[in-house]
Parts: C-alpha cells; structure tokens; sequence
C-alpha cells in the first residue's frame, strides 16, 4: 500500500531510494500533503501532485549529510554544534543543487530556477512498506522548494449578484491609467511627506506666513474680564421681545466680506474678526504658495494620488489651522469667550445628575428602550470627548457630526478622513433610527451636559468663525452647528429646570445610598411634601420665577423661527452642500421640496422607534422625515424647558452608569433602602425589577450576587420568586446577559448557596463572551473555601438538568481558547469525578495544543497528574504547538523527577518485583542525547526506594561491548546503527529522539529478562550507581573474560564428536528463522496499518477544507466534520506503535539469538582445522623418517623435524582441545539461553498481545465516545 502523499508516493517507487545509502545520512524534505493537492506552480499551471513524480522535483527535496556530521561541525560528537547552532548550514541535495537550513526555514539556492522558502513543520520516521524497509528521517515542509508555489482555493458554488460578476471579470492586460494604485494622502503632512520636491518648495514660504501670522499677535493673551454680553450669555429673564430682536441682528450680521447670511445668535468679537481675517488670509496665501509649486510636481501628484484641487485647499486650510492652533488662535478665542464658558461650566456642573428620561427624550419599549438611549449617549458622549483634544476647527466640526451620528444610529457610521470629504458609495447602508430634530436636541443636550468638555462657546465660536473654505451656514455642518448652538443657548438661560431635577435626583441618589429611609419617604410617598421643612435647594428659583410662557421663552419657540428662515435659505438652489462625514438627511430635510404645512391641530409627540430599511444616502444610513421640524422642536422642548420632575421620573432616575435607585441601594449593601424601595409596587412593580439593569447590563440579582451581603440577596431572590409571573418568567430572568455575556448563574462564586434554591431553574450551558459557562466559571475560583463543595454540587445541578440525562457533556463547557473543565479544575478529587462520571475527552487541546495533563504539569499540580496518570486514555506523549511533551513543559526539576516517577511506576514490574525503566530522553547543548534510567525496588514498608541514573547513547554501546567481552557465547542485540537527531541542529529530531528511546528501552529489558545477563553485576551497576567509570569498566571485563577462558579449559571437557552439535544448531537456527520471519512480515504489516491510519488521518483533513466552503450547511455540520475528523486522529501513544516496537524488539533478539547460533559453527569450523593441523603435522613426520636416508649424517636432522613435527601436533591438538572445551561451554551456554530466550519470548509475546487488545479496546472506546459526540451535535 503506497502512501497518500504524492512524493512518498513517487519516491519509494523510484530508484532514487537505492541512490541514498546509508540511509540515515540522508533526509527527505517532504512538501505537506496539502500543500501538493492544494498547490500549483505558477508558471507550469501544473499541480504540484503531478510534479511530485518527476526525479527533478524528487531528488530536489532530499539532502545529504556526509558522514551523519552536520556541515559546519568537526566532529561526529558534536562538539561545536552548539556555538554553531543559529547560523546559515548549506545542505547538497541528490542532484547537486544547495539548500540553505537557518532556524526552521529551509531556503533554496544554487542550482534552483527560483529562489523559495519554506518552514520546517515537523519531523517523523517514516519506513516505507517493503521488505527489509529501513526508516527514512522526514521533515514536513510548508511548500515545495521547486517552481513557484501558487496556492489553489476551492471557490465557494454561490450565485453572485450582478455587480459581483462585473467586478469579478477579469481586467485587460494592458494597464491604464486607473488601474494604477493610487497613493492615499489623508492629511496635508502626509502629501508633504510623501513628495519630498514640493515640501522642499513649500517649507520657507510656509514657515514665513506662520511666523508673519504670528508676529500680529505676539505678547500675551489679552484679559477678557468683562464685555458686552452676547445673546448667548443673556440670563433667562430676558423678554421674549429682546430675544427676537437679538435674533434678526444676528441673522442680518455679516463677517468681514462674507456676503451669506449667517442664521446664529452669536456675535463675532473685533478681536476674533481681527485673528479671523489674519487666518483666512494666511490660508490664502498658504494655497497661493502651493499653486505656484513646479508643475511637474502637481501632475505627479494628480498622477499618483485621488486628490483634486479643492480637497488640497482643503488639506491647506486644515494644515494653517493646526499649526497655529495650540499656541496662538485657540488660547486667544478661549479667553475672549471665558466669561460665558466659565459661567457655562458652572451651570452644567449643577446638571450633571440629570436623567436621560428628563431632558424631553420620547421613550419607546420602557426600561429596555431606556437602556438603548442610555448606550447610544454613553457612546456620543465619548465621541464628543474628543472635541477636547481636536486641533483644528475643522477637527471639531468633524467630532460634531460624529457625535450626531453615533447618537442617532446604533450602528457606528462611516467617518471621513481628515480633510477629505468621504465617497461612501461603495458603503454598505447601515441599519438606523428614524429621529426628528427634537430628539436631536434633546441628545445633544445630554452629551454636551455628561461629558465635562471645557470652553464650549470659544469652540463654537472657532467652528462658526475659522473655517471658510467649507459652507459652515448650509448643510450638514450648519445645521449641526446651529443645534449645539441652540442647546449651549438653553443651557446658558433655561436650564434652571434641569438643575432644580438634578438636585433632586442627587438628593434621591444620596439617600438611596446611606439607607436613610426617612429622607425617601419625604420624598418618594405621594401625600408627603417635596422638601421637608427647613430644608431650602440653593439657586433654584421657583417654577413660576424660572418658567413663564412656553410659547415665548422655550427654547422650541425660538429654534422654530431661527430654522423656518433656514429652511428658506436651504430650499434656494445654492442650499446644496457636499457632506464632510456623511447625511444627516433624517434629522433635517435638506435636500426635499417644501413640505405642505402642518395642520392647525396639537401635534402628536413624535417616538423614536428603530427601522430596518436601506438608506438612499450614501455615506449614512439615516432617513428623512417629511414634516417639518418646527412644531416637533415645540412639542419637545416644551418638555425640556419645565425640566420633568414628577414622581415617576424622579423615582425611576439613574446614574452616569444608568444605575437606577434599586440598583444603588443594592450597590451599598442597604437592605432598609431596598425593602422600603420594593414596598412601592405604584413606582416598582415585579416588572420594573426585571427589566432593570444598568448599562452594561447588569441586572439587579446579578449586582446582588456579586456583593457580600447574602441577607440582601436572599431578600431580593425571594422577592422576585414570589412576584414572578411563572417559572418561564424566572427562567428568562435568570437567562439575561449582561455586557459581558455573563448571566446570574456566572457568579454565583460568590454566594454559592444559592444554588439550592434555584439552580435547577439556571442556564447551565449558557456561554459568556469568553465561551465560559456557569460551571466554567466556578471552576475557576481555585481560592474558594468552599470549592469542593461548590463545584460538585454545580456538576450535578447540569448534569441533573441536560436534557438527555446522560453523563455530563463536557464538550458543552469549553471555552473560545479550547480550554475544557479537565483544564481548569485543580481539584484531584474534582478531576476524578470528571474523568469518572462524564463524557470528557480527556486529550483534549486548547490553541496553544495543551491537554489537561500538560496544563497540570506546566502550573505544578502533581496531585492533578498522578489523577491523569491514573486513567488509561490519557496519551503522555502528545506534543503542544512546540513540540514538547508533558515532561518537557513541566514547571521545574522537581515536578519533572516527579512525572518521571509516575511513567516508572506505570511499567509493568519484573517476577521480584523490581521496575526498571528507560523514563525520559532529552537533548543536551553538546549535541547529545541524555536517557534517564530508574530504577524502584519495592520495600517491606510498601515503598519504593527508587534510583535515577543519566546516561549516553555510547554508554549503551559500551555496555553491549563490555557484556560481549566477558560472555561471548551468549545473545546480546546490538543493533545500534541509530540515526543522528542532529543532522539539522537548529531544529533537532524528536521522533529520532523518542525512537532512539524506545529502542534502548527495549534493549534494557532484554538485559533485563535474559537468563544470564539478568543477575550480571555490570547490568545492575549500570543503573544502579550514577556514576561509572568507563575505563575501569572495560579493564575489568578484559581480566573477565581471560579468567573465563581458564576456567572453560579447566572445567569443560572437549567434545570430539561434532554432529551432534551441528544437529542441534541446525534444528535450532532453522526454528528461529521461521519466528524472524513471521515477526518481520507482521512488522511491515503493522506498519502499513500504522500508515493507512495516518493517510486516513489526513484524507480527512483534506476533506474538511472542502466541506467548509459549503455555506448553505449549517455550522453544527461543520462542527460535526471536525469531532469526526478528530476522532479519526492516531495518538502520540498509539497502541499500534507500542505494538511495532515490541515487534521490533522480538526480532533484534531472535537475530541476536541467531548471531549466538552462529557460534558453534564457527567453533567447530576452527576444530576442523585443527584437525587438519595436527594431520599435516603428523603426516609430515611419517614422510621424513620414510624419506630420509638412514646414514648418520642425517640424525640430526631427523631428530629435530621430527621434534618440530610433534610440538606443531601438540600445539594443535591442545588448540583442538581447547576449542573442543570452549564448543561445549558455548553448546550449553546457547542451549541453555535459548530455552529462557523461548520462554520469555512466550511470555513476553502475551504480554505483548494484551497489551495491544487492552490498548486498543481503550482506544477505540475513545474513539466511539468522540463519534457520538459529533453526532450529538447534529441532533442538537
């Protein structure tokens, strides 16, 4: 079976496999299996699938490292990879092309047509399905480094409007003029700096306005301590007459050479007039200096830019004005207008108490609609704030409209850029509110009063009189303009009124608050007098004294003639005006014929009420209304100027924050306040309380719950219960949100005990902001001192009120991070039950990929752990964003010796009872790996004593060596061909790592279970005394193993006949090859299962990027697709995996066995050739004393051939001796460990099998659970 992914696909079925040996020298570069079906090269239009398979692309993606040494390094160690780590490494490829490694980005170099990046995503092991198959060191790239990468999206199947298709039609190749990008310039300092040639032209001439402008009016500001008092400044008892006539001279007044009319109350001062024509003049000669700038200059930038003449005169004007504004024009308006300001401030301190409902605002859908106005304001109010810090009068006027409109519309509409006038017709309409100018008036009125922004006549003034190149008199900014004018003109004259109600409203607040019982019923109960005796309200005239005739004094009369003469004017046809921060078109009919006009019946107070509609205008979402404005602005105001101070309005006032007097009393803990308060059902009823609530949404329970007084709450709760229509209505009662999403059942940490009266009636699943739900949220109080008993009685309040009444759903509690209740509790207890008695997936990753059993480990909660260890699905290998596991994020030291414990203690115990374990592997700065071995024997206490030893690769090497020396003739594996992790060491390999691992693990148990190895005195030093020294070691198995060749001569008799042992090793070695090779073919056999799981993993993966571009499915689908594709995952600790490496180990020890078989044959070969020795030795004797001739010459001779002849056949025969004692010791010694290697082999391949069906029944139970949960979200 090939894999899914296109390049492991082509290159195994390639000869380039062959090409790379050894194979662990070498690493594959593999491009995502997404990136190669999802991909294309740009310049081909070839899928990258289908490049995949060509040798070019294939052996692009495979690097070389010569030798398993990292370029750059000197040594196989290592040994300066360390200071080497960070830099640039260049890597051949098979082709003899060049990438560059730096961090995790592999770049492309020479020999590549384009130069390409990619990241390095993860590292794997991957062993292809074939036989004999070696692992491959895989690196996950994010693209191919060949061609250039063009990412392929699956388009949506949507029927497309027409104005969509037109703008999705492809554009000619040939570029013209408006295709070219333009720059945006939003301010003249922008322009500046972005056409460096016409600063340098404009720079000494503007500098020499600005200082000429400046030289007019150098010394200090000029003290206006007293002057002719405007309009604006007049005192309310002023006649109506007066008025008028104030009026007409205003109308009729004109400003220097300025031929409009000028429809305001407010006089220009000869200082200001002064300064203004300075100003217009300076702008003038400001422009005069831009238009004489190179020409060459002014067609790049009407080239390269969307600017036209006027927007720049525009930008100009601005510039001048803010240049000039901190230090000379603003300081110098603010203290000719002090006198009217500092009375202005004075009066909207006294007002600041003042009600929404009390200004003359129509209020539709009761408390709720309240709440609306109250958030619209709240916003407006903050807007208008700006107008503080503004720099500009064109700023100010920009801060103006803003704050109309965001106090007209719920949504917040579509702001200009600063001196640009904005084309909003690619804007969407936004959804608004039908509103009348009344309205209007009356919301300005509560802004300009709330939000404490100083020198308010100085700044209209600076609006009216400092701008000339915008119409100020016309359109929208006139009429904005002209409305604040109208509320600072009521303010400064008329608002007595509001002051007498804010009074009042405190007196109220401040009674409330100190529980003075006594003090609310004086002034809340209908037969008892408004003011005690005695008592007296400073500057508050009587009503009679402040309000006479409201057909003459309102502020209503007055705006009916100023804007029946506007209306006029803006009917002519020069009344168009082009709009600065969009339409205003529903408060003020500009740009509509005359209206007929109204009946000469009562008009009908206008409500505002919310619409849905698309807007005609194009920068706003507002609507117009028909009728004329004057008679609406009476019928308002008339409210407005008698200041509504009635027992209703009174009772039911609130706060800056929109908190209501029940909310207040509730705030401070006054229980008296509040039980007197609720004993007025004519001002309180049941429906009051459950619609009240501040402006972040904060209903009265909730305040409650959230302060210390549980009497005050139990009041409140028990109240409410007995007053309520129904349970239903509870129930939505305890549903309501607040700003945060946060409903009563969200903090009910604080009074816990609630929770036995109504918390089978709270909304268990209901999710806040942050996706946290109630249980969520009490799972949170870790410093509760009832916490245990808190959280369990939540858990079962929602476990007892799911509708399915099946286990708890803890999916149903996860949070916008992905954090689950496992996450947050730290209670070892609580997480039992959890893990227990829910339906939890214990493996759960938040974003940053934590489980909970790294969550535990990162903050230190060992008790947590050992609860996590406890269960059999929790994976311990699963790796975070990072690629660390649970040790490696562990806290500190301590907590990680403590895991390490734990992974020791979960390993099955040898037949005495002792566990010894390979626990953890880790890297080492020196280019190392570092494997910690514990070992813990058990105690007649029922402890155990455990020991911990760090050892090295080549420690494991040695200790194989040394076992080999002293005992020959016994099995030992010692396949220890390992790759390198660090054959790129800025981003080392962890599964090497966790294979290298696993492997000598394996290898240590063995040891461990081998008949003769098992009770060696160098095995249980080995990791059982954390230091060893290597050299005294391997002195020592030297003199072992001669002492050991002694006492075989001595104690073995040689065996002459070798059949027999050449029977026995035949038998044996053909046994052993059918075993080896039954375990290798189910090895790849494993591991082509391990593989179509993994491929499975990512088909599904693939899928969903599919699936999510269907829209017209509902999102519980897509939320399905994912669980499923979840469940579909293999774990870190995949049983299968624990499988393949046991596999693995069965067949390196059956080869060892077969290595040690081997033996005998080799022995009885070299006795055969003693034979062979001592026959030639012989036969050379018997042919000398037959030759030579019998003369006494010869005797000599004779004598000492014959002599060497002997001692060689003594020698040899002392060899055969020798090898024959050694064959029998190695005859038994092999007869004897294949008995043990078979029986442990049987026990060992048991052991094995339960451990895969127990893994797997685990697994696969996981897995349903996951399954049924996807499914659960469908049926939902």
């Amino acid at each position: 079976m090939h894999p899914l992914n296109p390049f492991l696909r082509a290159f195994f079925r390639s000869t380039l496999p062959s090409q790379c040996l050894p194979v662990n020298h070498h690493i594959l570069l593999v491009p995502t299996t997404e990136s190669l079906f999802q991909g294309r090269d740009r310049e081909t239009t070839a899928p990258y699938a289908d490049l995949a398979v060509s040798e070019e692309f294939l052996s692009s993606h495979v690097i070389r490292v010569p030798g398993g040494i990292p370029p750059g390094t000197t040594s196989k160690d290592g040994a300066n990879i360390r200071e080497s780590k960070g830099k640039a490494k260049q890597y051949n490829t098979l082709n003899g092309r060049t990438v560059v490694v730096k961090d995790t980005y592999v770049y492309s170099n020479k020999g590549f047509k384009s130069l390409t990046q990619a990241q390095l995503l993860t590292d794997a092991l991957f062993c292809p399905d074939m036989p004999e198959a070696q692992q491959w060191l895989v690196y996950y790239i994010s693209r191919p480094l060949v061609g250039s990468y063009d990412p392929v999206r699956i388009i949506p199947a949507n029927i497309k409007a027409a104005a969509q298709r037109a703008a999705d039609k492809p554009k000619p190749i040939t570029p013209s003029a408006s295709d070219v990008k333009k720059k945006e310039i939003a301010s003249f300092m922008e322009l500046l700096t972005a056409f460096p040639l016409i600063a340098r032209q404009l720079q000494n001439g503007l500098d020499r306005t600005l200082k000429e402008f400046a030289a007019q009016f150098e010394g200090p500001v000029p003290n206006k301590s007293s002057r002719a008092p405007s309009v604006s400044s007049q005192r309310s008892n002023y006649s109506s007459t007066s008025l008028e006539d104030s009026l007409a001279s205003l109308r009729s007044s004109v400003s220097g050479s300025d031929n409009s009319n000028r429809l305001s109350s407010l006089t220009i001062e000869p200082e200001e007039d002064t300064m203004r024509f300075a100003l217009e003049s300076a702008t003038t000669a400001a422009i005069d200096l831009f238009q004489g700038v190179d020409r060459q200059q002014l067609s790049l930038l009407g080239a390269t830019t969307d600017l036209s003449g006027p927007v720049v005169e525009r930008m100009i004007e601005r510039h001048v004005a803010e240049q000039l504004h901190e230090f000379i024009l603003f300081p110098r308006i603010c203290n000719i207008r002090r006198s009217e300001d500092l009375e202005l401030e004075h009066r909207l301190r006294k007002m600041a108490n003042i009600d929404v409902a009390q200004v003359g605002i129509p209020i539709e859908d009761g408390m709720r609609g309240k709440r609306d106005m109250a958030i619209r304001i709240d916003r407006a109010v903050g807007m208008f704030k700006k107008m503080g810090i503004a720099s500009s009068p064109q700023e100010m006027i920009e801060v103006l409209l803003d704050t109309a409109k965001t106090v007209t519309a719920t949504p917040t509409t579509n702001v200009g850029k600063p001196g640009v006038r904005p084309d909003g017709a690619a804007e969407k309409p936004s959804i608004a509110m039908t509103i009348n100018a009344d309205a209007l008036v009356s919301m300005l009125l509560i802004v300009v009063i709330r939000s404490s922004v100083r020198h308010l006549h100085a700044r209209l003034s600076y609006m009216r009189h400092f701008v000339f190149i915008d119409d100020v008199d016309s359109g929208e900014m006139g009429y904005v303009l002209s409305t604040f004018e109208a509320v600072l003109v009521y303010l400064s004259q008329d608002s007595d009124a509001l002051r007498i109600a804010a009074r009042k409203n405190a007196r109220l607040w401040k009674a409330t608050r100190n529980g003075n019982t006594t003090e609310l019923r004086n002034m809340l109960q209908p037969d008892a007098p408004w003011i005690a005796d005695g008592q007296v309200i400073e500057e508050a005239p009587s009503f009679d004294e402040s309000f006479r005739d409201q057909d003459d004094s309102s502020l209503s009369s007055r705006l009916t003639n100023l804007n029946l003469e506007r209306e006029q004017q803006l009917s002519m046809p020069n009344g168009n005006f082009a709009a600065i921060g969009g339409s205003l078109a529903h408060v003020f009919p500009f740009q509509k014929p005359p209206t007929p006009p109204p009946e000469a019946s009562q008009p009908k107070r206008k409500r505002v009420t919310m619409a849905s509609f698309r807007s005609a205008s194009v920068s706003s979402g507002y609507s117009s209304p028909s009728r004329s404005r004057s008679k609406s602005i009476d019928s308002t105001m008339s409210t407005l100027s008698t200041g509504d101070s009635s027992l209703d309005k009174i009772s039911q006032s609130q706060g800056l924050g929109g908190d209501s007097i029940l909310m207040m009393a509730i705030e401070n803990g006054q229980l008296a306040s509040l039980e007197y308060l609720l004993s007025l059902d004519q001002y309180f009823p049941i429906e009051f309380v459950l619609e009240d609530c501040n402006n972040e949404g904060v209903t009265l329970l909730v305040a409650a719950v959230q302060g210390d007084d549980k009497n005050l709450t139990s009041f409140l709760l028990n109240h409410i219960i007995r007053n309520a229509p129904s349970d239903n209505t509870l129930r939505a009662y305890f549903v309501r949100q607040d700003s945060k999403g946060r409903s009563f059942a969200h903090y009910l940490f604080n009074q816990p005990h609630l929770m036995e009266t109504v918390g089978e009636m709270l909304p268990w699943q209901l999710k806040d902001k942050n996706g946290q739900t109630p249980l969520f949220a009490l799972c949170r109080s870790y410093d509760h001192q009832e916490y245990r008993w808190m959280v369990e009685t939540a858990l079962t309040l929602a476990t007892n009120t799911q509708p399915d009444q099946e286990p708890l759903h803890l999916a149903d509690h996860i949070d916008n991070k992905g954090n689950t209740l496992l996450h947050i509790v730290n209670d070892p207890h609580l997480t039992a039950w959890l893990l227990r008695h829910c339906d939890s997936d214990v493996n759960a990753a938040n974003d940053k990929r934590f489980t909970p059993l790294m969550m535990a480990s990162k903050y230190g909660r060992l008790d947590l752990v050992r609860t996590f260890f406890g269960d059999a699905r929790v994976d311990l290998q699963v790796k975070d964003i990072r690629g660390l596991t649970t040790v490696e994020l562990a806290k500190d030291d301590e907590v990680r010796n403590r895991i390490d414990d734990l992974v020791l203690l979960s390993t099955r115990p040898a037949a005495d009872g002792r566990i010894t374990s390979v626990v953890r592997s880790f890297f080492v700065e020196d280019a190392t790996v570092r494997l910690v071995l514990k070992s813990g024997g058990p105690n007649p206490n029922g402890t155990i004593t455990v020991t911990t030893c760090r050892r090295s690769v080549a420690d494991f090497e040695h200790l194989a060596k040394w076992l080999s020396i002293e005992q020959p003739a016994s099995w030992i594996p010692t396949h220890f061909n390992l790759t390198s992790p660090f054959l790129i060491p800025s981003k080392p390999s962890r599964a090497v790592l966790r294979d290298t691992q696993l492997r000598l693990d394996a290898f240590l148990q063995c040891l461990l279970t081998h008949s003769t190895f098992s009770t060696h005195e160098m095995v249980w030093e080995f990791f059982l005394v954390p230091d060893i020294d290597p050299a005294m070691l391997a002195d020592r198995a030297k003199h072992k193993a001669e002492i050991r060749v002694e006492n075989v001569r001595d104690d073995y008799d040689p065996i002459i006949d070798t059949r027999e042992v050449e029977s026995f090793v035949s038998h044996a070695k053909e046994q052993l090859r059918g075993v080896s090779h039954a375990v290798k073919t189910l090895i790849r056999r494993t591991n082509a299962q391990r593989m179509l799981n993994s491929d499975l993993y990512d088909a599904r993966l693939l899928n969903n990027t599919g699936v999510a571009t269907l829209q017209f499915l509902p999102r519980k689908y897509l939320i399905a697709f994912e669980r499923y594709t979840k469940a579909l995952a293999p774990p870190e600790s995949d049983p299968l995996a624990n499988f393949y490496y046991s596999l693995h180990s069965i067949a390196n020890s059956s080869t060892a066995v077969l290595v040690a078989l081997g033996r005998p044959t080799s022995l009885i070969g070299s006795m055969n050739q003693a034979r062979r020795n001592i026959e030639r030795a012989l036969g050379s004797l018997s042919r000398q004393s037959r030759w030579t001739p019998n003369i006494g010459l010869f005797d000599e001779t004779r004598r000492s051939i014959a002599a060497e002849a002997e001692e060689k056949a003594t020698k040899a025969q002392g060899e055969l001796d020798s090898l024959g004692s050694e064959l029998r010791y190695t005859q038994q010694t092999v007869a004897a460990e294949l008995a043990g290697w078979q029986e442990q082999h049987v026990k060992f391949g048991r052991r094995m099998l339960k451990d895969l069906a127990k893994g797997m029944v685990v697994k696969e139970k996981a897995r349903l659970e996951s399954m049924k949960r996807a499914l659960r979200e469908l049926q939902r």
